[in-house]
């Protein structure tokens, strides 16, 4: 056996050669990735947030009817009753845990109309114009975002 054919039996085939990336290609994919990955954190961040929108606004048709019930006990019951005390620290204590997780009550009262956070169901006379003049049901927003507008009576 010759020396020659016994090295050119086991050599390896020659290894394709590597694409090299241009630089600016590179740095254009790094960037497109980063954007990528902020986008994706703000969509996470925005879930983590207002996903729980549907339950809250079930949450705040309960508080709705804690605070009707309050609204509408009979006086004997509002003055000698120890339990209409506990039920008015409930509710006090459900609406503080509520602005907790960012519920807050739009405030309606004597102000201009807002048609991003209100609606208005009725109008009357007699006030200044396009300025709210009662409550119908109270609104809420979670965290800035509204989740459901209030209802309104306005002024003409």
């Amino acid at each position: 056996m010759s020396m020659t054919n016994d090295t050119t039996e086991h050599e390896h085939p020659p290894e394709p050669a590597v694409e090299t990336v241009p630089k600016e290609q590179y740095l254009r994919l790094a960037a497109d990735f980063d954007n990528y990955r902020r986008r994706m954190e703000g969509e996470l961040t925005e879930v983590a947030h207002f996903g729980a929108t549907s339950v809250v606004r079930e949450m705040v048709d309960v508080l709705d009817h804690v605070e009707q019930a309050i609204a509408h006990a009979p006086p004997i019951v509002r003055e000698q009753s120890e339990w209409f005390a506990g039920f008015q620290q409930i509710g006090a204590q459900f609406l503080a845990t509520m602005k907790k997780f960012g519920v807050e009550r739009i405030a309606t009262a004597a102000q201009p109309f807002d048609p991003a956070t209100m609606e208005a169901v009725s109008m009357v006379a007699d006030g200044p114009s396009h300025t709210v003049q009662s409550e119908v049901r109270a609104g809420y927003t979670l965290r800035g975002r509204v989740i459901r507008p209030a209802r309104v009576v306005i002024y003409q």
